[in-house]
């Protein structure tokens, strides 16, 4: 069995939300999300970092719960940024922010999910939604992100389309998976007709 054979197959098994596909125009998606259920996690100053709000977020859904671990899914929707610039440029320590989310298995609903024990984990129950979605490979560098979000733009704008909210940043693998065999998307809400 093939290297690729062999990521494609550990990649297959990672449940995915579910949903419908509305329209396909090459990289370009419009799709129909179910409700379903999220763990986030929002930090702040020094700790702010995408690898610390992973492991607190691995470190719920891994745990032996009585009827087992939660277990991953894909995507993993991050967004970071500096908030303490001010003029001239500097950057105040403890002003970096970090967003993380992880969707949860559709078998739990709000009552069976076990609750978190660390505080940080914020439970939130997202509305059935209209997303517009890129896909892209490679690395997700700032420059990647702006580059994908501004043709999702550009693209909903051809198709009359005009986005409900922030653009989301979706990642599909785990850090060690090669650049041109990662999956990662934006998305953008759009309107329901």
């Amino acid at each position: 069995m093939g290297l690729s054979t062999l990521l494609g197959n550990v990649f297959a098994e990672t449940p995915e939300p579910t949903y419908t596909m509305v329209s396909r125009d090459g990289a370009y998606e419009i799709r129909d999300y179910s409700p379903q259920l999220a763990a986030d996690v929002t930090l702040t100053g020094p700790e702010a970092s995408s690898n610390s709000a992973f492991r607190i977020l691995a470190d719920y859904i891994f745990k032996e719960y009585p009827t087992g671990p939660i277990g991953m899914t894909a995507p993993v929707t991050v967004q970071t940024q500096s908030i303490g610039m001010t003029a001239p440029v500097t950057v105040n320590e403890g002003t970096n922010r970090t967003f993380m989310r992880f969707y949860l298995p559709e078998r739990y609903t709000s009552t069976t999910l076990p609750k978190p024990a660390d505080s940080r984990i914020q439970i939130v129950e997202l509305p059935a939604r209209r997303v517009a979605a890129v896909t892209f490979s490679g690395w997700l560098t700032e420059s990647a992100k702006a580059t994908n979000e501004g043709l999702l733009r550009t693209w909903l704008s051809g198709q009359k389309l005009k986005p409900t909210g922030a653009a989301e940043i979706q990642g599909y693998n785990p850090p060690w998976t090669l650049p041109w065999w990662r999956r990662n998307e934006i998305w953008l809400p759009v309107e329901s007709k």
